[in-house]
């Protein structure tokens, strides 16, 4: 930028309207030399907090980097600005690595409040070397120090596992220090970090006063019999700070493996004898913390008392904890599983009521008569969440009475609850076929319990237990007036397969229903019946059928999906389009990227975009080559896309494409995505494998949010 340019910069950032000031920091990135560095601490020097958040934020792509770094050392001995001084190590972190260097020579050189903010930055910059010079400061003249290095260690893990085992080792040698401030940040550091120390490094910490809540917390996950003992005596402790952490590190503990049965054991056993340590659990379980009714409730459901039970089923209604609350019951055992259930009649609300049904799978191996019968009392009930959860439950556990009793709600007018119905009936079908068939043989095809029909027969079908007359039945049902019926028809006839059914699933295609010609397309896929799903895709121009005939057709058989889907990567009509693009993505065929290529050059964006998502899915030389070339498409979000694209890939040809785009590009949302995703600078390359790139499920069209042309304030 020239001069001129500069020196207006320099002229808005000390107007006085800081919102001026702010668009000032913008046009930062847009200087060279010695102006962008001046201008740049002048900005992380202002009075307002929101220009200075702007300018550290800018501060990577202000160059020449050198002069800039030059410049943010000096700044780390300032003592009048600390408004100053505090943005520059944000500045510095959001410069990365290249800040290491400078932040390690602070560190010897400096005085004590400079020395604090360089160990500020190399904690705030996942680098080994940053680590081990924090390592060294642990043992700075300097208290503040030593407190700052500790704490930063904490984070050591984001460098690697060679970071983090230098960190734990320096960080347990620091309990051994009399400096009882030096002692603290070392173990919350230790316990930010995760990694499990045996019992004895923390223990002699439990006994200080000052020390123990962060010991005890130091203990979480461990399988040591000492520390679960530790952990278990600590939520009787006098101090509620004490017992509260001890009852979260005891959920933690319980969640690295709930199926241990030795821990259960030994913490259920101990739990049971401290009345203190439950009534504090207790407390914390109707308290108005979710995490710490989350971790009390598992702590419960270790004493696994049934004097619980009720509290622990009403908190499957907290939304916010009926995770864990289903996991307290689960930790509860069989043995309480009758008085789990009978609570139901009592006590339970309805929301309650409906979650201890939806337990029934998981515990079906402790499930009695007594239980059946609860459920079957529960569809007597008006609450349809209730009704619906007792079908549920019955689909898992019912016997051969319980195939009748679900019928009628079959044809309940709340579509989740005979949809449930339904689902139940199929279910049992296979486990209790006669009594199934005597349900079949009362339905007439044409009368409106024909969908139930359908869906038995096809149950049946899965177990090869078929029928001459089912299907005389399906084939009847195909004419019935109710696509619901029809559809349910093609289904059951994919499940009967041979060239009658696939004959009468083709038949299907031509019904007036929506629902049934795609029911129709995904059963001649699933058959292999590829004719009718060729002459569906060339002669349709119905996007919707086109769409799910290519997705059936890349089940059957890749070819011909490759073929019939080949000529419509050029469609005019971009839904069609944009089918024909996902379904050559998804396929291992020769001429996969040749044919994406193409369409990348197709006039709609969206199916660009498509396009430019599979091209990436495993880059080589010449689709990096294909996706820089979209970095000058007239779309901004087809530009954005490939610049996201571009940043996940590693080698060293996507950089300079970035760099190139960004001296030109003219929207600021698509430059944005340059400047958050890569550093406008040579770098090594990265030793780490690329990020997985998500693709979109196949039955839908990926949109980016379209965004506003004004930018919003920060």
């Amino acid at each position: 930028m020239t001069d001129a340019h500069g020196g207006r910069v320099e002229r808005m950032l000390r107007e006085t309207q800081p919102e001026v000031r702010r668009l000032a920091v913008e046009q930062l990135s847009r200087l060279r030399g010695p102006d962008a560095a001046r201008l740049l601490l002048l900005a992380l020097g202002d009075d307002d907090w929101r220009v200075r958040k702007e300018a550290a934020l800018v501060a990577p792509s202000c160059e020449p980097r050198q002069l800039v770094l030059h410049a943010l050392s000096g700044a780390l001995t300032e003592r009048e600005n600390i408004g100053l001084r505090n943005a520059v190590v944000e500045a510095l972190i959001a410069i990365g690595t290249d800040s290491i260097s400078l932040a390690i020579d602070a560190v010897e050189h400096l005085d004590a409040d400079g020395r604090k903010l360089a160990v500020e930055v190399l904690g705030g910059v996942p680098d080994l070397r940053g680590v081990l010079a924090l390592v060294k400061a642990l043992e700075d003249r300097d208290a503040n120090v030593r407190g700052a290095a500790a704490e930063a260690l904490g984070g050591a893990g984001l460098a690697g596992e060679d970071a983090r085992s230098l960190a734990v080792a320096a960080l347990a040698r620091g309990l051994s220090s009399h400096d009882r401030f030096a002692k603290l940040t070392a173990l919350e550091a230790l316990s930010r970090l995760g990694t499990k120390l045996p019992w004895e490094v923390f223990e002699p910490s439990a006994n200080d006063p000052l020390l123990r809540r962060h010991a005890v917390a130091a203990a979480a996950g461990s399988r040591e019999p000492r520390a679960i003992r530790a952990l278990v005596e600590a939520t009787s402790d006098p101090s509620s700070t004490v017992a509260r952490a001890a009852i979260l590190a005891l959920e933690e503990t319980v969640l690295v493996d709930p199926t241990d049965a030795a821990f259960v054991a030994l913490a259920r056993d101990l739990l049971r004898a401290l009345p203190r340590g439950l009534a504090t659990a207790r407390a914390m379980a109707t308290g108005d913390e979710p995490r710490d009714r989350g971790a009390a409730l598992l702590v419960l459901g270790l004493a696994a008392l049934p004097e619980d039970i009720p509290r622990l089923a009403e908190a499957l209604a907290d939304d916010e904890n009926a995770e864990r609350a289903e996991m307290a019951l689960q930790l509860v055992g069989s043995d309480l599983v009758e008085p789990l259930f009978l609570t139901v009649k009592t006590t339970l609300s309805a929301p309650a009521r409906s979650r201890v049904f939806a337990l029934v799978p998981t515990m079906t191996h402790a499930l009695g008569e007594r239980m059946r019968e609860v459920f079957r009392e529960a569809l007597r009930e008006t609450a349809v969440d209730v009704v619906t959860a007792a079908v549920n439950a019955l689909a898992t556990c019912g016997e051969a009475d319980d195939v009748a009793l679900l019928v009628p709600f079959t044809r309940h007018p709340t579509p989740r609850l005979a949809a449930a119905s339904a689902r139940a009936l199929a279910t049992l079908a296979p486990r209790f076929p006669e009594a199934s068939r005597a349900i079949v043989a009362r339905i007439d095809p044409s009368a409106d319990e024909a969908v139930l029909g359908c869906i038995v027969i096809g149950a049946l079908a899965q177990e090869h237990t078929t029928h001459a007359a089912d299907f005389a039945f399906l084939q009847r049902a195909l004419l019935h007036s109710d696509p619901r019926a029809r559809r349910s028809a093609v289904e059951a006839l994919g499940v009967l397969r041979g060239a009658r059914a696939a004959e009468a699933v083709a038949f299907a295609l031509a019904d007036k229903a929506r629902e049934v010609q795609l029911a129709a397309v995904r059963t001649l896929g699933k058959l292999a019946k590829t004719a009718p799903l060729i002459r569906l895709v060339g002669g349709a121009r119905d996007p919707e059928l086109v769409a799910a005939a290519l997705r059936a057709l890349a089940d059957a058989d890749v070819q011909r999906a490759f073929q019939s889907a080949r000529p419509l990567v050029r469609d005019a009509d971009p839904v069609i389009a944009c089918a024909a693009v996902d379904t050559i993505g998804r396929l291992d065929v020769d001429l996969r990227d040749e044919v994406l290529f193409e369409a990348l050059d197709h006039p709609d964006p969206e199916v660009v975009k498509i396009a430019l998502l599979q091209v990436a899915v495993a880059p080589d030389a010449r689709a990096v080559s294909r996706l820089g070339s979209c970095l000058d498409h007239p779309s901004w979000e087809v530009r954005r896309l490939a610049v996201e694209l571009l940043c996940q890939e590693t080698s060293a040809a996507s950089l300079p494409l970035l760099r190139g785009r960004f001296e030109r590009e003219g929207d600021e949302r698509v430059r944005e995505a340059i400047t958050a995703a890569v550093s406008l600078r040579p770098t090594a390359p990265s030793r780490a494998p690329a990020p997985l790139i998500v693709r979109w499920p196949p039955d839908s069209i990926p949109r980016l949010p379209k965004e506003p042309s004004d930018a919003g304030e920060d």
